[in-house]
């Protein structure tokens, strides 16, 4: 885990409850979301929360995925003036780094419940401005019922981030999508998809993992596996989160014939650092399953 501990610079006093205005809201399918993806995120069968009202903002990035255990999606907004936002949320466990200290807390009227949305510095020397981006805005992880939920708004993809009383506006109006049975099946299913459960790997957690992008720390773990053939593949990047899918086949043991694992790395700072790991293993003839599976071999 983590070998050194940031010094948080202290950047101003924090703000008190948001008081900010609410957004206008132009009609019944202000989330910006089609029947067709609100049946996509209802039928994950884990808690979602979305945007009420979003007003100029457009959804220009949509993913739901759920292998019948474990679900995630993110649901990316910009707006005409290059301000973007995106709300996330996944219950198999969302990790990062300490928030910012500039705060303000607003109260999320569908869940009765009062959430920070916490603001980075824009001076670049700043730490928070390093560990999150300069003048990131970002909100606690929401715990719904076991799915963790982000609000994020950064400089990703050439965006701007909005203003702290905007994302707090946008976060006190997230709502609870129901989630009810659906027909949906996703025409182009993500790479990650269908992968079934992994069994925890806490084993790889033992030993320092991180680098500076996701694929490099991936990497450098699959070279410490004895095995025929090793490829690491991303299954997914934010700027706060990556999942990583190291596969190896022909490993050299007894009675695990191949092995795959999933990683989960935070940023801290200018490295990524791996905060969860999962595992799958193919076993050799006579000795256990022959597909992938989350179940010891003999």
């Amino acid at each position: 885990m983590r070998a050194l501990l940031l010094v948080l610079v202290v950047l101003s006093a924090c703000a008190g409850p948001s008081s900010a205005p609410p957004i206008d809201d132009p009609g019944p399918d202000s989330s910006g979301l089609d029947a067709d993806q609100m049946d996509a995120l209802a039928g994950m069968g884990i808690p979602v929360l979305v945007p009420g009202a979003v007003g100029a903002f457009e959804l220009v990035r949509f993913e739901a995925e759920s292998d019948g255990a474990y679900g995630r999606y993110a649901l990316g907004y910009e707006r005409a003036d290059g301000a973007c936002f995106e709300v996330s949320g996944t219950n198999e466990g969302l990790g990062g780094p300490d928030w910012p200290l500039v705060s303000t807390e607003v109260q999320v009227a569908d869940l009765g419940r009062a959430v920070r949305v916490y603001e980075a510095s824009d001076d670049p020397g700043a730490t928070s401005a390093q560990v999150w981006g300069i003048g990131t805005v970002v909100s606690d992880i929401v715990d719904v019922d076991g799915t963790g939920v982000l609000f994020l708004s950064d400089t990703v993809g050439g965006c701007r981030p909005v203003s702290l009383t905007e994302a707090a506006a946008l976060v006190a109006d997230l709502r609870l999508l129901s989630a009810v049975p659906t027909s949906f099946t996703p025409s182009a299913p993500t790479p990650s998809a269908g992968l079934g459960p992994f069994a925890p790997a806490d084993d790889l957690l033992a030993d320092y993992n991180a680098a500076s992008t996701p694929r490099a720390a991936a990497e450098a773990l699959a070279r410490r596996l004895d095995a025929d053939r090793v490829e690491v593949e991303i299954l997914s990047e934010t700027s706060y989160e990556a999942t990583a899918l190291v596969t190896a086949t022909g490993v050299r043991d007894d009675s695990v014939r191949d092995e795959r694992l999933r990683l989960t790395y935070s940023p801290y700072g200018p490295t990524w650092e791996l905060v969860a790991a999962g595992r799958q293993t193919r076993c050799q003839p006579g000795r256990g399953h022959q597909d992938w599976s989350d179940a010891l071999c003999q």
